[in-house]
């Protein structure tokens, strides 16, 4: 036996309840049996085993993995700690080898039991004999080395049985946990979050929190040289939000077309107007408006996501490689990886009611770039008997001054059908400025959808859409226009479009096909075009072949292909080449091939070169981005020809939060955003406010469902940026995260509404709590004996219960988590009368005090008496005064989130607990390490007691479940 399991052994003896004496001779007896000469040999040749141990590895989390102990010294394996990492990992056959790459291609490592040694970075680490065990289904390395050689320091316990690594490397999956954390609501949209607290939206007079800048210089040799300037103003007026944009660009005029600005209200809770927008709004109009326009908007539609119904296939394109975060209404639905050239496609969920498409674009480096795009789905759906309405009106930024007004109308009719109509006013269109429209959208089976719109005057659209077995979608689209009509900007007659997509996938093949084929008729000619769009991993490279075709009745047609793909390279690079072929002429139309790497840590250097073969151009570009903490920049040099270009880039955002005093720069864009400022403290009175003295508090953990989280330790505060604003945002409060058990949070969870263009003051308050603890015993023979699952109650001072405890086997109880303030504590009065016992005295009254590490009170004792008189004669079998329970199994004791401090004293005090190491002036110093020792030790034990138990030594028992007590 190793000296692991005998440490268990001795632990578990020592604190099992028999007396001191007969416990120490028995501990006594097995030491000198494992020491004794007979064993030494196995002491010199240990046989080692093969346990679990939890591991911990901050800012990723824990998992349970197996490991080897020796005394004091663990053994990790290698494989599964390496996974849990992200890293490739191989085992060898045999098992004594494990080889792959370390974060990135560049840095392989093996290590290699045959030769004791492991290999990483080019280097050779030659290990002691020992350092690497091997198992029959493992390979173990000692802990030391994985730090030493990896940069992964880990620290053991024995007591817990426990494993804590850190380190300075951003791992893969530090970046992958961020991510899924920003992503977390995608879970959570479809449903309603029960949470402890609703923090609703704020509406103050004024407000300025945000600006956004950037500056994009450009210079051509022997040209003038080209500057934009554009800076975005975010402010808070009346309770909206207001943000104005201006751009300024030296060799334009400035004007005030060319300049952005709305007031916006928002009220998801007032039903009849959620929105109202003055200012440059949003058209959805029919006709072709090439301007903007001012005005106002006014809908009942609400910001927020709601129930999905279906899905709807949507595509297009970006930069290679990039990340596109899909947003409903504001709210995080989904995020796909963009092919080798940029196309991606999403399964939008369909929600009732008009629904704001957005997307957000993050390249491949982690440089988390930001741009938006909104995209329309061509169904609207209403529930059944509800109403939605959007009326906009303004003035056409034009030469001519055009009025324009829209209003609709949409009615759930039922769950499968929603009318809609309105009236658009354009007061430029010569065919008829007044163009009413009727829309319907039905769905007859679950798996198709349709759609149809007619517009007087204009045109009439319908669309069907088709889903099929294993994901195929079909789907068609017609519209017909009236002849001469000068609503829409262009001679169409009608336009046809078809398009199949084909998901194909394995477990060796992921493709996905989309065959487009589209028709426009036009007078006295047509045109028709064809695609076929084949993206996915191929042989395990990201590739995206295109195939079109163009016919015309009066031209040859004309067919080419495009083949993009993505290749990683050693060395952190990334090679993207590209060509274009074209089968009319037979010869490649166009190359291009670019190369990228990460570098500095936040650098970007990227290289390409384009051979147009049609036009004989060729051009090279060489550029470098940086991403500063507060701004972006980036540098390009690009060589066409004969011409010379340089460009310079830097774009970022400022931050204001009056209220806490602080002023940041960022990144990203901030304008129109919101932000979330925590504050904890200790709550010394416990009345959930924040008063005068009471200290701030600075291990708070929270999780969000979205943004960027930042913990600031001069101020204790955690700030949380880049939220979408109306949006209610899932918080979570880790009650783990203190180190002392008296610091409590009354409220773990809560639903916080983002406002915008500021930031979001919230007190987090921390309950610091007494304990109280005595005993109960009962008088047998003259002498005072405790007793066992005696229920005990403590009332405040105008009686109300607010808590309860049940003793232990000895009589000793103890309750932590009570406010500061004077309380009476009293056996439960239903359970004496059962028993027909009473106790002395029959109340005892006490108070808890305010302090920074929670007030302990004991010495709250109870004697109980028989109530009744008893003969012996009568029960031989009783003695009088002796109270029996039903079971003679002890309660499990658990020491966790309740444990206290004086539960622990009473265990030294009586015995129950002996130990050197832990003194009775070392208690308070040493408090969270005492428990967490004695945890560990009755770890064992409180896995196998059941339901009823753990509920009795929680207290969170009911007078049924309450174990009888007989005399």
């Amino acid at each position: 036996m190793n000296t692991a399991v005998l440490h268990r052994f001795v632990s578990a003896f020592i604190n099992c309840r028999i007396s001191p004496c007969t416990r120490w001779f028995f501990v006594g007896f097995v030491l000198f049996f494992f020491i004794s000469p007979d064993h030494t040999e196995a002491q010199n040749n240990p046989v080692l085993d093969e346990i679990s141990v939890f591991l911990q590895i901050k800012d990723i989390g824990g998992i349970e993995i197996p490991a080897v102990i020796q005394e004091d010294v663990v053994y990790l394996p290698v494989k599964e700690i390496f996974e849990f990492l992200k890293f490739k990992t191989t085992m060898s056959e045999t098992m004594d080898s494990i080889s792959g790459f370390f974060i990135t291609i560049k840095e392989p490592y093996l290590v290699d039991y045959k030769n004791n040694r492991i290999l990483f970075q080019g280097k050779e680490f030659q290990l002691k004999n020992g350092d690497l065990v091997r198992t029959e289904t493992n390979l173990y390395l000692r802990s030391s080395y994985f730090g030493e050689i990896f940069g992964l320091n880990s620290k053991f316990s024995v007591r817990t049985l426990s494993v804590s690594m850190e380190t300075k490397l951003e791992l893969p999956s530090m970046r992958e946990k961020r991510l899924e954390q920003m992503r977390q609501n995608i879970s959570k949209v479809t449903g309603e979050v029960r949470v402890d607290t609703v923090i609703k939206r704020k509406y103050p007079l004024f407000h300025f929190g945000m600006a956004d800048w950037s500056v994009i210089a450009t210079q051509q040799i022997g040209q003038k040289a080209d500057t934009r300037l554009n800076l975005a103003l975010g402010t808070v007026i009346a309770g909206g939000e207001a943000n104005l944009m201006l751009n300024y660009n030296t060799n334009e005029v400035f004007t005030e077309k060319q300049q952005y600005y709305y007031l916006k209200y928002v009220n998801n809770n007032r039903a009849w107007l959620r929105q109202a927008i003055f200012g440059k709004i949003a058209t959805d109009a029919i006709s072709s408006i090439y301007n903007p326009v001012v005005g106002l908007r006014l809908t009942n539609t609400p910001t927020t996501y709601r129930r999905s119904f279906g899905s709807y296939s949507m595509s297009d394109y970006t930069s290679p490689n990039w990340m596109v975060e899909l947003y409903v209404n504001n709210v995080l639905v989904d995020y796909v990886k963009a092919d080798a050239t940029g196309f991606f496609t999403f399964q939008v969920p369909l929600v009732y009611g008009n629904s704001f498409i957005k997307l957000k674009f993050y390249g491949p480096w982690g440089e988390e770039r930001y741009k938006e795009q909104t995209l329309t789905i061509p169904f609207n759906f209403m529930p059944t008997k509800k109403l939605e309405y959007t009326f906009a009106a303004g003035l056409v930024e034009d030469s001519i001054g055009t009025i324009f007004s829209r209003g609709n109308l949409n009615y759930g009719l039922s769950k499968s059908i929603t009318i809609g109509g309105g009236v658009e006013y354009l007061s430029s269109v010569s065919t008829g400025t007044t163009m009413p429209f009727f829309t319907i959208a039905s769905r007859p089976l679950s798996n198709l959808i349709l759609s149809g719109e007619y517009t007087y005057g204009v045109r009439g659209k319908a669309i069907l859409n088709y889903q099929l077995f294993k994901n195929i979608q079909m789907e068609l689209n017609y519209t017909k226009y009236k002849a001469g009509q000068k609503a829409v900007n262009y001679n169409y007659l009608e336009e046809r479009k078809a398009i199949v997509t084909i998901p194909i996938k394995s477990q060796k093949l992921s493709l996905y096909n989309r065959l487009t084929y589209n028709e426009i008729i036009m007078p006295g000619t047509k045109y028709t075009t064809t695609e076929w769009l084949i993206s996915g991993a191929l042989f395990g490279v990201n590739t995206n072949l295109t195939n079109y075709a163009m016919f015309s009745e009066h031209s040859q047609p004309y067919t080419y292909s495009n083949l993009s793909m993505s290749l990683r390279l050693p060395k952190g690079y990334m090679l993207i080449p590209q060509t274009q072929f074209n089968y009319s002429q037979g010869r490649f139309i166009s190359a291009r091939c670019s190369v990228e790497k990460y570098v500095f840590k936040n650098g970007f250097f990227s290289a390409s070169y384009e051979n147009n073969f049609l036009s004989s151009t060729q051009m090279a570009q060489v550029g470098f981005r940086y991403d500063l903490p507060y701004a972006q920049t980036g540098l390009t040099l690009r060589q066409s020809n004969s011409e010379t270009t340089l460009m310079e880039i830097a774009r970022g955002s400022l931050i204001a939060d009056i209220k806490t005093k602080y002023f940041g720069a960022n990144s990203r864009i901030s304008v129109g955003k919101g932000a979330l400022v925590f504050s904890p403290f200790l709550d010394l009175n416990c009345n959930g406010r924040r008063d005068a003295g009471e200290p701030k508090e600075y291990d708070l953990d929270i999780r969000i469902s979205g943004g960027r989280l930042f913990q600031y330790d001069r101020d204790s505060t955690i700030r949380v940026l880049d939220l979408e604003p109306y949006t209610a945002y899932y918080v979570e409060l880790d009650q783990n995260s203190f180190n002392n058990v008296a610091w409590k949070l009354r409220k773990k969870t809560m639903s916080v509404v983002v406002d915008p263009n500021q930031f979001k003051m919230i007190d987090v308050p921390i309950a610091v709590v007494g304990e109280v603890s005595g005993t109960v015993n009962k008088k047998n023979n003259g002498d005072a004996v405790g007793i066992g699952r005696i229920v005990v109650n403590f009332f405040n001072r105008e009686s109300k219960l607010v808590g309860k405890t049940l003793t232990e086997p000895d009589g000793y109880f103890s309750y932590l988590g009570l406010a500061p303030g004077k309380y009476f504590a009293q056996v439960d009065t239903t359970q004496l009368k059962r028993v027909h016992m009473v106790s002395e005295p029959d109340t005892l009254h006490f108070s808890i005090k305010p302090s920074r590490d929670g007030d302990i009170v004991e010495g709250i004792d109870f004697v109980l008496t028989s109530s009744l008189t008893v003969d012996a004669s009568t029960y031989p079998e009783t003695q009088p005064n002796e109270i029996q329970s039903v079971t003679t199994e002890p309660p499990t004791v658990k020491y966790g989130e309740n444990t206290s401090l004086a539960s622990f004293r009473h265990e030294i005090n009586t015995g129950l607990l002996k130990t050197d190491a832990i003194k009775e002036k070392d208690i308070k110093a040493s408090r969270i390490d005492t428990i967490e020792s004695k945890l560990n030790e009755d770890k064992s034990d409180a896995n196998k007691s059941d339901t009823k138990k753990s509920e009795e030594s929680n207290a969170g028992f009911t007078t049924k479940e309450l174990l009888k007590i007989e005399i």
